[in-house]
């Protein structure tokens, strides 16, 4: 038995308290009592326990002592009796609002849930309890908790209180085992090489493990923003009648340019803006017919030599259109009722500048719809229909892409930027590339940015928040995304 373990197990034969064996021994209490602790798991020693429930307030608790964010956005709605979503910062405030049935979503608006809500300074039954607990705090507050349970547990969920079982010793006592033990041969944790090529291992005494220490309590797993976003959108589009659909990240040069009427010359193509494989360098393109098809519908719109070469080239996918134009394709003689609706959400890569609203790896929803009579209303309609179940008040204006016409960008207002934000791009699929894909149906297509929406829904300073380590930050925008 190692010297130290010697004088403890020694101090407690002869009854000393865990104090007095400290002040003796030297040792910090929190080392000493891991050394008891051994020393009972060995069963050399009873500890005689007490246990308490302390509750502890987080940073974050202390801060809503005097207020929770659902009661500051209270006062603010009061004043008027309703505020614009776009001008609600306090996201967390609007959450819990909304939960304890205050506040209600109308047209953009937060509004006073009549008869429902409190009243702004009136008693609010989360701080009440968390008052409470903040004035217990290093004590026993299991009488404060039982009685207050279903809030203790929310304020636990919420991150503003940690309730702990903490267990202190009142005595103890050594044992019959113990007694032994200091007569018997040193104890050892450690097995070295020359104990076993010199020693005699069969009279030594070998430390156990104890499975009963106790352990700090680990938080829960949780699914990343990003991921939670892109279930919130499947959902959206499945709930509006949509049919999800996937394609490869590497693409050729033709499903993601060419199939799509983007000139071969054009600048998206350069290095400085598509990231270009070395392996594989090209991707053949079996269907010829309509190789030959895209060839005719290239030399009649740009008047120049089409390069099957260039066509083959292999790249990270610019965009998911590439997706669409596969399923366009597909669906070109598909045996079935009109209209087709179809979305996928995926990663696309583009070589540009990062900044605070640009990233080279994004996420895209990509959606066609291939009916008959189709017209831009009916686009206009789908895309209000889905920013709307985000609160965003989306804007369309016109604009130009290669594969779309008429076409259009939609964005909206960024007041804390000043800042038009873009969200993507749609439109209707040109003729000839519906033609060239083997179908005489009208195409609506649009492509939208996954982090752009994101960037307006969790208030983000920068896209690349999503990609930090800031566990808090990760947890609150966990929390927001619906």
């Amino acid at each position: 038995m190692a010297d130290e373990r010697r004088e403890v197990l020694e101090l407690i034969a002869r009854g000393e308290s865990i104090d007095a064996i400290s002040s003796k021994t030297g040792m910090e209490a929190n080392r000493l009592l891991g050394l008891v602790e051994s020393l009972s798991g060995a069963g050399l020693v009873d500890i005689l326990r007490e246990t308490r429930t302390i509750a502890r307030l987080t940073g974050e608790g202390k801060g809503y002592l005097d207020e929770f964010p659902e009661e500051k956005l209270l006062r603010e709605v009061e004043k008027g009796g309703q505020i614009e979503l776009s001008k609600v910062g306090n996201r967390i405030g609007l959450i819990w609002a909304k939960k304890n049935g205050w506040l209600i979503i109308e047209g953009g608006h937060a509004k006073l849930q009549e008869g429902k809500h409190v009243h702004a300074g009136s008693s609010y039954v989360q701080r009440d309890v968390l008052r409470k607990l903040h004035n217990a705090e290093g004590s026993d507050a299991s009488e404060i908790i039982e009685k207050n349970k279903e809030v203790a547990d929310i304020l636990v969920a919420r991150g503003l209180v940690k309730i702990e079982a903490e267990n202190s010793v009142s005595a103890i006592k050594i044992t019959k085992k113990g007694k032994e033990e200091l007569e018997a041969a040193e104890e050892t944790g450690i097995l070295t090489r020359e104990m076993i090529r010199y020693g005699d291992t069969s009279k030594m005494r070998f430390k156990k493990y104890s499975v009963d220490s106790s352990v700090e309590r680990a938080g829960s797993a949780r699914l990343h923003p990003m991921h939670k976003m892109i279930r919130a959108i499947r959902d959206r589009w499945v709930g509006m009648g949509f049919k999800e659909t996937y394609g490869p990240i590497i693409e050729s040069s033709f499903w993601n340019f060419d199939a799509l009427l983007s000139p071969q010359d054009h600048p998206t193509r350069e290095m400085q803006d598509t990231f270009f494989l070395s392996n594989p360098k090209e991707i053949d393109i079996e269907d010829l017919v309509m190789l030959g098809r895209v060839r005719k519908m290239h030399r009649k719109a740009w008047r120049e030599k089409w390069s099957e070469k260039l066509a083959r080239q292999a790249v990270l996918r610019t965009h998911a259109t590439s997706v669409s134009a596969h399923n366009i394709s597909k669906y070109a003689t598909f045996d079935s009722d009109y209209p087709i609706k179809l979305f996928s959400v995926g990663k696309i890569f583009r070589n540009e500048s990062v900044d605070y609203k640009h990233l080279a790896e994004l996420h895209q929803i990509d959606g066609i719809v291939i009916g008959n009579s189709l017209t831009l209303a009916n686009l206009f309609d789908i895309l209000k229909n889905f920013y709307a179940s985000f609160d965003i008040d989306v804007k369309f204006k016109p604009s130009y892409f290669p594969f779309t016409e008429p076409s259009v960008e939609m964005y909206y207002y960024d007041e804390r930027f000043k800042d038009n934000i873009e969200l993507g791009g749609g439109g209707v699929i040109r003729g000839e590339i519906s033609k060239a894909l083997g179908t005489k149906k009208t195409v609506l297509a649009w492509g939208l940015g996954v982090e752009r929406l994101m960037f307006n829904y969790l208030r983000m300073e920068s896209l690349s928040d999503l990609y930090s380590n800031n566990v808090r930050w990760l947890k609150e925008a966990n929390e927001l995304v619906l």
